[in-house]
């Protein structure tokens, strides 16, 4: 079900002011500004929660809840009470103002005929190839849009006017394993944006090789797994939008083309502007994100009015987007801050002893790391606690392991737990535009897919951390 924002007047204005004071307080910390900022960051935080509280689901209002109790408790025992929470909450901000940035491009992609055409073409597929093709356009969305971009794509794999049918369950599926696969090595990820802020002595550009081509050896796990599933299929795809198309859509290529070049040249866009003004990748898409997308609602809008209308479609898109990162925001800030304080107040003798376990032993050092993201996940709980807390407590030191294939191992079970664990936003989402279970379209359908992954990685990960 769809969450309603605050319905109008001065409730929704300060959701959206308060959006608007995060990125730019986000923005100020990136370019050197004061650790006191955290404070408001924080305030900013609150008023956004306070004002929508009412839609925030009340699972997620109660486990947000304990997780800020749970910190409270524990920040008595912490070596740096101050430094551990400013930290939870710069991170928890951070990955609030690559989402608002994130969305308002989006929302521009909806607009797209181009991306309509794509979505066209992609659902015309014969089913033997429908899996592959979503499967790569759905990690090539995720990893240029995020969430917002599987988003868009599952609207692609399952129009309304198309019946639930096995193929259209393996096509919503192979959405979310390329978001999974996104995970590993897009730049607009809140993962990426949390552990490279965790990491400073790492930077995107460095873990983008290791994590694209982790990413890509999903692909052919996943298509090896679906066909196994799948051990016999329908004579025909069922009657539904592929096949009542009026009309032949013009060719993939003539829409796909500059799609692609406009996302490409984004992420050009966002490096080049990182290395000039020395801030991270993060941070970069923060600031360029409006202003690409306030470009490109320029191009959509109407000749004579360009302007006017742009600017309308961006206050409509944050207006209608900002508040909704309510519940993000109460969530990413209670699992922030209690990882950052467990972390701190975590023994350092069981740290030590972890140490001597595993240190040696890279592959079994690597698989913990996994293992312990995804399982957690599947106890309900949001994989940014367990990662922060892991990369905070589990160091590349502690486990004797190279920074990048450290960082690399966390982003790898962060990504598959997003499809393999029920409680997601994205497997709540599939199982509406598949027409199935939460459990069916999630643990059912990916735990094969997300252990031999985890399995894959941690041997690659093990031979690249004997050459490092």
């Amino acid at each position: 079900m769809e969450i309603k924002p605050a319905s109008s007047g001065l409730p929704l204005a300060a959701a959206v002011g308060a959006v608007v004071v995060m990125m730019i307080t986000t923005l100020w910390r990136a370019f050197g500004g004061p650790a006191a900022l955290s404070a408001v960051l924080f305030a900013a935080a609150a008023v956004l929660i306070a004002v929508e509280y009412r839609n925030i689901p009340p699972r997620l209002r109660t486990t947000s809840l304990l997780l800020l109790a749970t910190s409270v408790v524990l920040l008595p025992f912490t070596r740096s009470p101050l430094a551990a929470v400013q930290r939870g909450i710069f991170v928890s901000g951070l990955l609030l103002a690559l989402m608002a940035s994130v969305m308002l491009l989006a929302r521009c992609a909806l607009r797209s005929r181009h991306v309509q055409i794509v979505g066209t073409n992609l659902r015309g597929q014969p089913s033997g190839q429908r899996y592959l093709s979503f499967n790569i356009a759905g990690q090539v969305f995720s990893g240029m849009l995020g969430l917002a971009g599987a988003n868009i794509m599952l609207v692609m794999a399952a129009p309304p006017d198309e019946g639930k049918s096995p193929t259209r369950t393996a096509t919503v599926i192979a959405v979310t394993r390329g978001f999974a696969a996104a995970g590993f090595w897009s730049p607009v990820f809140g993962n990426m944006a949390i552990l490279l802020a965790l990491y400073p002595s790492l930077h995107w550009i460095e873990v983008f090789p290791v994590g694209a081509g982790l990413a890509q050896i999903t692909i052919v796990v996943g298509v090896l797994v679906n066909r196994f599933s799948r051990k016999t299929l329908p004579p025909a795809e069922p009657q539904g939008a592929a096949d009542t198309v009026p009309d032949v859509p013009p060719p993939l290529a003539s829409a796909a083309i500059p799609v692609l070049l406009i996302m490409f040249g984004f992420l050009g866009t966002v490096l080049i502007t990182s290395s000039l003004l020395k801030i991270g990748i993060t941070a970069s898409i923060v600031l360029v994100g409006p202003v690409v997308a306030l470009l490109l609602n320029i191009v959509l809008a109407d000749p004579g009015r360009r302007i006017p209308d742009a600017l309308v479609r961006m206050g409509e898109g944050a207006t209608l987007q900002f508040p909704r990162l309510a519940s993000e925001a109460i969530l990413f800030t209670a699992a922030g801050c209690a990882g950052s304080i467990m972390a701190d107040a975590f023994p350092q003798p069981w740290v030590e002893q972890v140490g001597l376990l595993l240190g040696g032993m890279p592959f079994l050092g690597i698989a913990f790391l996994m293992a312990s993201i995804m399982g957690i996940a599947l106890a309900g709980i949001h994989p940014v606690l367990t990662a922060v807390f892991m990369a905070s407590t589990m160091t590349p030191q502690v486990l004797n392991l190279p920074p990048l294939v450290h960082i690399s191992a966390i982003l790898t079970g962060w990504g598959l737990s997003a499809c393999l664990t029920p409680y997601s936003v994205l497997s709540l989402t599939a199982s509406r535009y598949a027409g199935v279970g939460l459990y069916q379209i999630s643990l059912g359908k990916n735990w094969a897919f997300a252990l031999f992954n985890a399995l894959l990685a941690s041997v690659l990960l093990t031979v690249l951390a004997m050459l490092l």
